[in-house]
């Protein structure tokens, strides 16, 4: 048999509301964890950048080869080939960038780039760097060169 009571209830006791402070333990270990988190990205963003020192130097000299008062395209073409071994022997083994030369050379730097930009204008470059000569086409311009230069310093690897 059910029974009916009649229940008087009291009312509800609320707590105080906790106050916010950073005082406790934990906001000062996520408060370290975040100094430490952005000393290793500071870190190694300049430990990249110094890495890419050899990048920024090649691509500084290439620049100023170029100038507008600069009118020895084959020292230029040379001089810009030079870098780019320069530039592939700090990052490429050895033993496989030093011995090339010449059409496997130029070969080696479209691979790089996953195009052909540099063995589309073999003989030109061979004529210049081989012979000291060199034969104006309509195909060729020194500056579409450098900035292909630039772009395979930027991107090689």
């Amino acid at each position: 048999m059910p029974q009916e009571q009649d229940i008087n209830l009291n009312p509800i006791i609320t707590p105080d509301p906790i106050p916010f402070t950073m005082d406790t333990i934990g906001w000062k270990v996520l408060f370290i964890l975040l100094i430490l988190a952005l000393l290793f990205t500071a870190y190694r963003f300049y430990k990249t950048y110094k890495q890419n020192a050899y990048r920024r130097a090649a691509i500084y000299q290439i620049e100023n080869l170029i100038a507008p008062n600069k009118n020895d395209t084959c020292g230029i073409i040379s001089q810009i080939m030079f870098l780019l071994k320069q530039t592939a022997l700090h990052t490429y083994d050895r033993k496989q960038v030093a011995s090339l030369e010449g059409e496997n050379w130029l070969l080696f730097l479209d691979s790089k780039l996953n195009q052909s930009v540099f063995i589309k204008h073999k003989d030109i470059i061979a004529s210049a760097i081989y012979k000291n000569e060199y034969n104006r086409t309509k195909t060729f311009n020194i500056k579409e060169f450098a900035n292909h230069s630039i772009n395979w310093i930027k991107r090689h690897a």
